[in-house]
This record gives structure tokens, C-alpha cells and sequence, in this order.
């Protein structure tokens, strides 16, 4: 399978999952106990697969990781960043943090519920609802790049025309 077919494939069970875990939550977070236990049961187990997946999402994007990493701390003139790359790379990395927050305390809960204090559950919580403002903001700087690729993979197949630009730092991979 090609790699693009993969991150396609990766993104769209992440973006599932992180819809199902975080309307779950949301009907959790507002009231406790509307949610019976299959809504529970939804939030748990999909919450932990969607870590996995996520960990995948975060391997098929490493290098590009890596780079903008990079370029996004060099000093030198002759590298140019746009601001659609700075604020990719800024909103990434923030929905990465919360991710991690939301993820780790996530699992405490499931595991060891009493072992998670007010302080882990008030993180969990708004964190989560936070990570919802940042999903949306991803999926936009990322929306050129989803449409481009569900077209490419499932539409008709259509030659590129030379020097056409699908997005600023669209890098085609294999």
C-alpha cells in the first residue's frame, strides 16, 4: 500500500474515533449521568484505540515533524517560512500537547479510576474540550490536502498540470 493511501486510511480511523470519543464526551462532561454505559464504553475503548492510531498518524508524519521542526527554530534569512506553515506547525503542536494530557490522564482513569484526583479529571475534561477547538483548526489548515487526496483516491484520476500548486507545504511522499 502506498504511503499516502495509509496516512489517508490512518487520518480518516483517527478523525472517526476522535468524533465518536469526543461527542461521548461531551455528553459526559455536561451530564454525568445521561450517559449510560455503552456511551462509557464507546469513550474508553475507542479513546485508547484512537491513542494507537494516533502514535501511527504521529510515525507517518515524522519526518515532516522533523524538518518543520527544524526550519521552524533556524535564524537564517534564506529560509522563509510562511505563515500558514508557522501556524500549522503552532496549532500542531498544541493539539499534540493536549493529546498527551487528555491521553495520559485518560489512562490513568481507565486503569486505576481512584487513583485519578479532581486535579486529573479537571485536566481531562477541559483539556478535552479544548482539543476539540484544535481539531477543527487542524482539519482547516489541513482541509486543501484532505479534499486533494479523497479526490485523488476515490474520484476520477486526473493528470496534474505542470507547476500546479495543491498547497504550500504539500511534499508528496510514496
Amino acid at each position: 500500500m502506498k504511503k499516502i493511501k495509509l496516512n489517508y486510511l490512518v487520518d480518516l480511523a483517527l478523525f472517526v474515533q476522535f468524533a465518536l470519543v469526543g461527542y461521548s464526551g461531551l455528553i459526559m462532561y455536561f451530564n454525568r449521568y445521561a450517559a449510560g454505559s455503552l456511551l462509557r464504553l464507546i469513550h474508553d475503548k475507542v479513546g485508547i484505540l484512537m491513542l494507537v492510531f494516533f502514535v501511527a498518524h504521529i510515525a507517518l508524519h515524522w519526518r515532516w515533524i522533523v524538518l518543520t521542526t527544524k526550519n521552524f527554530f533556524r535564524k537564517e534569512k534564506q529560509i522563509k517560512k510562511s505563515r500558514k506553515v508557522k501556524l500549522n506547525y503552532l496549532v500542531d503542536l498544541a493539539f499534540f500537547i493536549q493529546f498527551a494530557l487528555v491521553g495520559y490522564s485518560g489512562l490513568i482513569m481507565f486503569f486505576n479510576h481512584h487513583a485519578a484526583g479532581q486535579i486529573l479529571r479537571l485536566i481531562h475534561d477541559k483539556v478535552g474540550i479544548l482539543m476539540l477547538v484544535f481539531f477543527v483548526a487542524h482539519i482547516a489548515l489541513h482541509w486543501r490536502w484532505i479534499v486533494f487526496t479523497t479526490k485523488n483516491l476515490f474520484g476520477r484520476q486526473r493528470e496534474m498540470k505542470e507547476g500546479e500548486v495543491i498547497e504550500a507545504n504539500y511534499m508528496p511522499v510514496d
